[in-house]
């Protein structure tokens, strides 16, 4: 009798051997990776203590911060009210008037019309073969008048554009447009001194600074800074200021003054101070475009190295100023500009070591009472210089632009 074939009990255990080898050599997907940890922003106490200990000191309703460190947003924060009334808290994204340091931007705007060679900081500004001719006013202009240059308007040394009595005209005839305005600024206003012989702070250099940005680049003030540089900078929240409450941009704070400014917030010609005074911006956006022009190899800059030179150039030693260049103020290796309209108070400043901070106020003193305005600011340049030299190694290493 033939019985059936039964495999040997070695052979199986052979079989099953190769089979569980086979097997482990089929190729698998290694398994995915677990991501890093995501580092983000903590707050910090040291930071926030002297900005809330200020707003406290100063009655300001709220403040906005960034902070960068070679180059990156390492802190940003928004402190308070951006609309008492409304209870509306402030955060990073909300924009403000930053008055004066405008200026800063307007600057930049003339060095990239030079750097561009499209302009020249000691072309002539009036008359015959000057950039912006006799088309405004209806008098024969004066010697002074004809000598103005570019890097007079601004270095603040053209001698005046003042009124008889000395006054800043920026803020006359407010019905007035920019044209109207500025034929009777030519037939009303005067030049004390001899353009190029002493620094005068007078705004209405940078309202002639923008008309002659306009002139040459065939653009608004605010469209030609927009295509030059805001936009490719990724600068997205910068517009030009209006003067009415009701037309207050999105996501603008309110402003509240002090003293003699409370209730003067509002309802000036703030459309006509687009070159001195009336850019509206959130502080991370007005921190990186600090970084675009601060010379650090930590951000490329918009301006040459040549450009830059000019641009920090100050106009000499008293009565000159050896702290005032081309729309940016010098202290030693730092760059800063501060801005103050009724109800803002606005900053930037550098420094050497790497650091470099935006700080803007909803509120401020009042600037027409020395008594109270002064120990204010020089509060607040101790508070920037602090946020700048103190508690750097705090912060992560993140970038947040």
């Amino acid at each position: 009798m033939k019985f059936p074939f039964k495999p040997h009990l070695s052979v199986l255990c052979m079989v099953m051997l190769i089979a569980i080898l086979w097997s482990s050599c089929d190729p698998k997907e290694e398994p995915t990776p677990t991501p890093p940890p995501v580092v983000t922003q903590e707050d910090i106490a040291a930071i926030d203590s002297k900005i809330t200990a200020f707003l406290t000191t100063y009655n300001i309703p709220g403040a906005s911060l960034a902070i960068s460190k070679n180059g990156k947003l390492v802190y940003k924060k928004a402190y308070g009210k951006a609309d008492k009334e409304a209870n509306v808290d402030m955060t990073p994204t909300h924009r403000f008037r930053v008055a004066s340091v405008t200026k800063t931007f307007t600057g930049v705007a003339i060095m990239r019309l030079v750097q561009e060679g499209k302009l020249n900081l000691d072309d002539k500004v009036f008359g015959m073969g000057g950039i912006l001719g006799t088309e405004y006013g209806t008098k024969a202009y004066s010697a002074r008048v004809l000598n103005v240059t570019v890097k007079h308007l601004l270095q603040m040394t053209t001698g005046g554009f003042v009124l008889a009595n000395d006054s800043d005209p920026i803020g006359a005839n407010p019905a007035m447009n920019n044209a109207q305005y500025f034929t009777w600024l030519m037939d009303n206003a005067v030049l004390k001194h001899d353009p190029g012989t002493r620094h005068w702070y007078i705004n209405t250099n940078y309202f002639i600074a923008a008309r002659v940005i306009e002139k040459v680049s065939g653009k608004s003030f605010y469209q030609f800074m927009k295509d030059d540089f805001l936009t490719p900078l990724g600068i997205n929240s910068a517009v030009m200021g209006r003067g009415n409450l009701a037309d207050r941009h999105a996501d603008e704070v309110k402003y509240y003054g002090q003293g003699g400014l409370q209730g003067r917030e509002y309802g000036f010609p703030l459309e006509r101070r687009d070159g001195d005074g009336g850019l509206v911006i959130n502080s991370v956006d007005l921190l990186k475009f600090v970084l675009a022009i601060d010379g650090s190899p930590s951000r490329p800059d918009i301006l040459n190295a040549n450009t830059m030179t000019a641009f920090k150039s100050p106009s000499g030693p008293a009565p000159l100023s050896p702290n005032f260049a081309n729309g940016v103020a010098l202290w030693g290796q730092r760059i800063y500009f501060y801005g103050a309209l009724p109800g803002t108070r606005s900053s930037y400043m550098t420094d050497p070591n790497g650091m470099a901070v935006a700080l803007i106020f909803n509120g401020g003193l009042d600037y027409f009472n020395p008594a109270v305005y002064n120990p204010f600011a020089t509060a607040h340049q101790n508070l920037l210089v602090e946020l700048l030299t103190t508690n750097t190694n705090a912060y992560k290493d993140i970038d947040q632009f």
